[in-house]
């Protein structure tokens, strides 16, 4: 009942006005002209049903409308079969037109109901996805240091220790540590990316940009680097998330290829959109698994994601980053033909600034 009296009057209290005076009209009709008052008395309740409705009041007002209804329009009729211009079999229109009302009033306060709990339970989510989005963002930072240090000590001890067995133990928990550096990290850029931040766009060469994640991986990873087009040219993107989204896709290449395949990266500017591609010749994503390639912690072939250290975000970072630039990311792919991965930036050309001008617009 708090919620009701909250919520009455509102802002839509002059149409209930109109209505009334609508109402009180008729009820003088039905004085004026007795022998035809059946008229003003159906246009009364119907007029009432219909605006009940779309407004549905709260409990006690609605019931305070109907009982004024019911003595207006009951003690009319009975003044008129009591002088003879009605017969007395109308007066059964009250509780017919009453138990019109109340069926109404029935199926709109169950309608309401519904409508009420699922905006309730709709808040509570958004509340948990807020709560689950901070704690994932404290934790990451939370964890970045420790790991740091425990790297670290961990590194030291690889390189001094004279056992063998200590030795390998170390590497085992350097690599651990690094799985759990990158997890921490990709779980605070995907932080960053729900909170929308905005882009920081600025004029950024992207031929450029994927010729550093060429350079950069190809000592890394054992595979054969293949250059394709690279004629994007310059465009206004947030460069560092490009750069983030590009290495996510070099990464899931490399994990799903060996030594020796060929991994090939290509930008592209098409009809104002800037395409960045990396293809590789790995076995393939069955067609099952695309739909769902994307989302967060999804893997196509669990087992040998798990294998090469991959927690199943680097897609859905990609997905975040193309889709704050307005773009999309899709992938071709069948098994046994590889997969080429494609990000398309709807970006158009920079516009030129006088020289000496500069800074970053956002």
């Amino acid at each position: 009942m708090g919620t009701e009296r909250r919520s009455w009057p509102t802002a839509e209290t002059w149409f209930d006005v109109i209505w009334v005076v609508f109402a009180a009209a008729n009820l003088v009709a039905m004085v004026v002209f007795p022998t035809w008052e059946t008229v003003p008395f159906h246009f009364i309740w119907v007029s009432l049903t219909l605006l009940y409705g779309f407004r549905v009041w709260p409990a006690k007002p609605t019931m305070i409308t109907l009982g004024c209804v019911i003595l207006g329009t009951g003690t009319l009729i009975l003044f008129d079969v009591a002088h003879g211009t009605q017969p007395i079999d109308e007066i059964t229109e009250v509780p017919l037109m009453s138990a019109m009302f109340l069926a109404m009033v029935w199926h709109a306060r169950r309608r309401l109901a519904v409508m009420q709990e699922i905006e309730r339970v709709s808040e509570t989510n958004l509340e948990l996805l807020e709560r689950e989005r901070r704690f994932v963002q404290d934790a990451s930072h939370e964890l970045r240091t420790p790991i740091t240090i425990a790297l670290g000590h961990v590194e030291l001890i690889e390189r001094t220790a004279k056992d063998p067995e200590l030795r390998e133990d170390a590497r085992v928990a350097i690599e651990e540590l690094l799985r759990l550096r990158s997890l921490a990290e990709r779980l605070l850029a995907l932080a960053s990316l729900d909170e929308a931040e905005p882009l920081h766009l600025a004029p950024a060469d992207i031929n450029g940009l994927v010729e550093d994640v060429l350079r950069r991986w190809g000592p890394a990873a054992p595979r054969t680097w293949a250059r394709g087009e690279f004629d994007a040219g310059v465009a206004d993107v947030d460069r560092d998330r490009v750069a983030l989204a590009l290495d996510a896709l070099v990464d899931n290449a490399v994990k799903h290829t060996n030594p020796g395949d060929r991994i090939e990266l290509a930008a592209r500017r098409r009809n104002g959109t800037v395409l960045l591609a990396v293809s590789d010749s790995g076995p393939g994503i069955p067609q099952a698994s695309v739909a769902h390639l994307f989302d967060r912690f999804a893997r196509a072939d669990s087992g040998r994601s798990r294998e090469a250290g991959g927690v199943g975000l680097g897609l859905a970072i990609v997905k975040a980053i193309a889709e704050a630039h307005g773009g999309t990311v899709h992938v071709r792919s069948s098994p046994g033909s590889g997969s080429t991965f494609e990000l398309a930036l709807p970006v158009p050309a920079p516009e030129r600034e006088p020289s000496g001008a500069g800074g970053r617009r956002a």
